[in-house]
């Protein structure tokens, strides 16, 4: 029995380290509400997920990708949404508690990579974004550029496929993505 209260204790201290992350310091408001965690599903490329390369680390600069989905427990691949105004939010990495980055070195020039950074709410609006549904599938717009999230083009949409930034083509299905839950599949 005391191996198990063990245990729980291990897995509660956890849960408070990653709510840790997740809320900020000065407590949280409706705005700054966290849901997820989500797998972020490529429209054009079947069964596939924005994906953190587990071989990476995770680290600021890491480029994403498009990888078979493997829920319900590959962290590399699922996402937490941080809201920070009613349409308006950050993609937290669930593997490494960084943030979905457009960099900014770029000033959100089509065909660069989509990254991980360190997150720097809520003013790097690089790393705030909002859903917006045309037609088919989600887009994922960033608010400081207003470009979308694509799976990059001329790959065959195979496994490492590169993610990048691009303008919004409402009839591009490699700009398509639906959220789904671990549990959704």
């Amino acid at each position: 029995m005391n191996r198990w209260i063990s245990k729980l204790g291990r897995a509660g201290a956890a849960l408070l380290v990653v709510a840790a992350v997740l809320v900020p310091a000065g407590g949280a408001s409706a705005a700054d509400e966290v849901d997820g965690p989500w797998y972020i599903v490529s429209s054009a490329a079947g069964n596939r997920c924005l994906d953190v390369p587990a071989q990476s680390g995770g680290g600021n600069g890491t480029t994403l990708q498009v990888w078979d989905c493997y829920p319900p427990s590959q962290t590399n691949q699922m996402w937490w949404r941080r809201w920070r105004t009613s349409n308006t939010f950050e993609l937290i990495s669930a593997a490494n508690g960084r943030c979905l980055d457009a960099p900014a070195q770029w000033g959100g020039a089509d065909g660069k990579p989509i990254q991980l950074w360190d997150c720097y709410p809520p003013s790097q609006t690089n790393q705030m974004w909002r859903l917006m549904a045309p037609t088919v599938g989600w887009r994922l717009q960033s608010v400081g550029y207003s470009k979308v999230v694509q799976a990059g083009p001329g790959q065959g949409n195979q496994n490492g496929t590169g993610v990048q930034s691009w303008y919004l083509d409402t009839g591009n299905l490699n700009q398509a993505w639906t959220l789904k839950s671990p549990n959704g599949f």
